[in-house]
């Protein structure tokens, strides 16, 4: 039997990572949609329906598409990993490897702890172990910046470590992406990221504050209708951000080659 041509399947990278942001923006859009009509003003009147596109809810559509996305980042950055390992010659380039790959586990954290809520439960076992302390004579600082926080637990604990990744984020990246342009997209990113932790913590507040500071008077709406469609801004928001983080990583990583081959043998 005479040998069979290889097969070869030719990608501009360009047109790839276009075709991604459009896709993922489309299906966030159909997220935020889903949710605002189906669930909230109940185009459905299944309830299991409107939970699965309710985009507040741990087990919604919006929660794992979020999740899997940030797994997606973390995994071409994992690969940008690899290819500058290929690339090495001496200590400089393995410490860029290293980098690379604590930003790839990073992602993969963040893809995580959205499918299981870890900060969120984390923040609420350390309100429940500081709220022990409650009415002791000297309750210590944790509990004080606890009892002065105003709004989620969790920012306040793990604010400062997300504090600290952004950082060393603008920091290595701006020394290690192919071109200014993707470090400005990447400004975007982590500019939509920072918006949407700061709608997390207007939501922390006291229930009433979108009625007390006239927000709710100023739509003519309820106040549980305005705390949903920011909750439902901020997810948007935050995938937005990762579909932004993903494009940037992709091109940054076809820029690292010329052409990439994957090959793969049939036994003979």
């Amino acid at each position: 039997m005479d040998q069979k041509q290889p097969l070869n399947f030719r990608l501009r990278a360009d047109v790839v990572v276009r075709r991604i942001f459009w896709c993922f923006l489309g299906i966030e859009l159909l997220i935020v949609f889903l949710d605002v009509f189906v669930n909230h003003y109940e185009w459905s009147s299944v309830v299991s329906i409107r939970r699965m596109v309710n985009i507040t809810r741990e087990d919604s559509l919006s929660n794992w598409f979020s999740s899997i996305q940030a797994i997606i980042v973390g995994s071409v950055i994992w690969l940008i990993a690899f290819a500058v390992r290929n690339q090495m010659q001496d200590n400089h380039y393995k410490r860029k490897f290293y980098c690379w790959a604590c930003i790839g586990i990073f992602f993969i954290y963040i893809g995580i702890d959205d499918a299981i809520k870890f900060h969120e439960r984390m923040g609420t076992a350390c309100k429940v172990l500081l709220a022990r302390f409650a009415g002791s004579s000297d309750p210590g600082i944790l509990y004080s910046m606890y009892e002065a926080f105003p709004s989620y637990s969790w920012q306040m604990i793990f604010g400062p470590f997300f504090m600290a990744m952004g950082i060393f984020l603008l920091w290595f990246l701006w020394k290690e992406l192919s071109s200014k342009r993707l470090w400005y997209w990447f400004l975007v990113g982590i500019s939509l990221y920072v918006i949407a932790v700061g709608l997390d913590f207007v939501e922390g507040l006291d229930s009433g504050f979108y009625k007390d500071a006239g927000i709710a008077g100023f739509f003519s709406t309820e106040d549980y209708r305005i705390r949903h469609m920011s909750k439902t801004l901020e997810e948007f928001l935050e995938m937005l951000g990762t579909t932004v983080f993903l494009t940037i990583f992709l091109e940054n990583l076809f820029r690292l080659s010329k052409e990439w081959k994957i090959n793969i043998s049939a036994k003979s």
